[in-house]
C-alpha cells in the first residue's frame, strides 16, 4: 500500500502507457492513480516520460484545483494493512543465455565497431552482458539488467540504425514481450553486475545505456551504470551504491530540466554531479537532449584513448614555505578527467580559466591539460578561491599543478602563475 493516496500508474507493459496529452506521443503518458481504487484520476492528470522534450505534467491537485473538486470527495481513505511484499521476478537463464549470440547482425554492434576497435567491443560484449533478439525484424540489442547477486531482472530491447540511433517504436521490455504473469518487476541499474568487481572504485551514472558502454571505454577510471531513463534513481535502486563515490553525468535538456532534477537526487543520496553539459552544450544540443557520448572523440580509436590517460605521478609531498603539514598529491577531479577527453575545448581568457576550468587552448594552439594538483590549503576551503578579483593570490605563487601539454605528460610541475604564462606563450615549452 502507498502512504500516498495518487500514484502514478506503476509499469506492467505498453498497455499501461498512454498518448500525451499534449506532444501526442503514444506509450510515453503515466497517468496517476487513486492508489485505493487503481482507477485513473483523469485522462489528462500524469506525466509525459518525454521530460527533456516534451515536459508535460499534470498533478492530481492541479487537476482538483481547476476542476474544484475536494479530495475528500473523491473517496475517504480508510487505513488498510500493508500487503506481504512480493518477492522479485527473474528472467530465467535459458532465455537470457540463447540471447547472447547473433552480434553480426546486432545493430548497435554494427555501430560500435565503426567507433571502437572490434577486439575491444568484444570484451564489452561480454562486460556488459549485451544481448540480441530476433524481436523488430532482427538486430534489436537487449540491455540485460543483471543485479549484484547475478540474478537478469528484465531486459530492455531497443533496435538502433546503422548511425547507433534508436529507431522509433523499437522498443519493449522482455518480461512484456515473453508476456509472463504476475511478473514483479523491480528494476535495477544497467550495469550493477560489475560492482562486485570493482569494490571502492568510483561510480559514473548515465541515462543511456549505450552511454555508459561507450563511456566505459573513454573513461576506465569509473564503473558506468545507466539509469535507464531521466526518473531511473531511486531510493530502492541506490541501496547498492552504499559507500561508494558516486558522479551523476545527466543529459542536456532544454531549460535544464533534467539536470535540475538530477541535482536534487545528487543531494538527496549525497552524489556529485557533473554540470559540463549544462555549461557547453548550445541551445540546439539541449533541444536535442545530447548526453556526454555526444561530446566525446571519436575519431580515435579506443586503444589510443586508453593510453593517452592522464597519469598521475608518484612523488614525495612538499612543504610549503609556511612549515605547515604535508599535503597528499591528489587525483583529477570528476571535471579533468571528463575535460581532458574532449577535442577542440573551449578557449578562454583570463586568470579565472586557472581556477575554474581543467582544459585550455593557448595562444600558439597548445592544448594544456591540468590533470593533478598540489593544493597547499593556504585558502581552507574550495569557496575562499573565488575571490572578486577571479583568482586567489596565495595559489598563484604556491599550488602547483601536473599539467599534460599537447597529450604529453610534463616532468615539471606549473604554479598557477606560470600556467597562466603558458597561455600568454611566454614560457618555452
Amino acid at each position: 500500500m502507498s502512504e500516498h493516496r495518487y500514484i502514478l500508474q506503476k509499469y506492467t507493459g505498453r498497455d499501461s502507457r498512454f498518448e500525451c496529452p499534449y506532444c501526442k506521443k503514444p506509450n510515453q503518458f503515466s497517468k496517476y492513480i487513486d492508489s485505493e481504487t487503481g482507477n485513473p484520476v483523469g485522462d489528462n492528470v500524469g506525466i509525459c516520460n518525454r521530460v527533456d522534450k516534451c515536459g508535460y505534467h499534470y498533478t492530481p491537485k492541479q487537476y482538483f484545483d481547476n476542476n474544484g473538486i475536494k479530495p475528500e470527495s473523491v473517496g475517504i481513505s480508510t487505513p488498510k494493512p500493508k500487503p506481504v511484499p512480493q518477492p522479485i521476478s527473474f528472467i530465467d537463464d535459458e532465455t537470457f543465455n540463447n540471447s547472447l549470440i547473433g552480434y553480426e547482425n546486432n545493430k548497435l554492434i554494427d555501430y560500435l565497431n565503426t567507433i571502437i576497435e572490434p577486439e575491444i567491443v568484444n570484451q564489452l560484449i561480454s562486460i556488459y552482458k549485451i544481448g540480441t533478439s530476433s524481436r523488430y525484424n532482427g538486430g534489436t540489442t537487449v540491455f540485460w539488467q543483471v543485479d549484484a547477486s547475478d540474478n537478469v531482472r528484465t531486459g530492455k530491447l531497443i533496435k538502433y540504425d546503422n548511425a547507433g540511433h534508436r529507431i522509433k517504436g523499437c522498443n519493449n521490455w522482455v518480461h512484456s514481450v515473453l508476456n509472463i504473469d504476475n511478473f514483479n518487476l523491480q528494476q535495477c541499474f544497467f550495469g550493477e553486475h560489475l560492482l562486485k568487481h570493482s569494490e571502492g572504485e568510483r561510480v559514473g551514472i548515465v541515462e543511456s545505456e549505450k552511454t555508459a558502454i561507450i563511456a566505459s571505454i573513454y573513461f576506465p577510471e569509473l564503473v558506468w551504470l545507466a539509469s535507464g531513463g531521466a526518473y531511473g534513481i531511486n531510493k530502492e535502486k541506490v541501496k547498492v551504491l552504499k559507500g561508494r563515490k558516486v558522479i551523476l553525468f545527466p543529459d542536456a535538456s532544454k531549460d535544464g530540466k533534467i539536470y535540475k532534477k538530477w541535482e536534487e537526487k545528487a543531494k538527496q543520496f549525497g552524489f556529485e554531479i557533473s554540470d559540463y553539459l549544462e555549461q557547453y552544450a548550445n541551445d540546439d544540443q539541449k533541444i536535442n537532449g545530447v548526453d556526454i557520448a555526444d561530446f566525446l572523440a571519436i575519431e580515435k580509436k579506443a586503444e589510443s584513448i586508453i593510453e593517452a590517460e592522464p597519469t598521475i605521478i608518484e612523488q614525495e609531498p612538499i612543504k610549503d614555505s609556511y612549515g605547515s603539514k604535508d599535503i597528499p598529491y591528489n587525483e583529477p577531479s570528476p571535471v579533468a578527467i571528463i575535460d581532458s577527453k574532449i577535442e577542440n575545448p573551449p578557449k578562454f581568457e583570463g586568470v579565472d580559466l586557472v581556477v575554474q576550468n581543467r582544459v585550455f587552448t593557448s595562444i600558439n594552439g597548445d592544448k594544456i591539460e591540468l590533470v593533478g594538483i598540489h593544493d597547499y590549503g593556504f585558502c581552507g576551503n574550495w569557496d575562499n578561491h573565488k575571490l572578486a578579483e577571479g583568482y586567489c593570490k596565495p595559489c598563484l605563487l604556491n599550488c602547483l599543478h601536473t599539467l599534460k601539454i599537447n597529450g604529453k605528460l610534463q616532468k615539471k610541475e606549473y604554479t598557477q602563475l606560470e600556467v597562466l604564462m603558458l597561455i600568454q606563450n611566454t614560457v618555452n615549452n
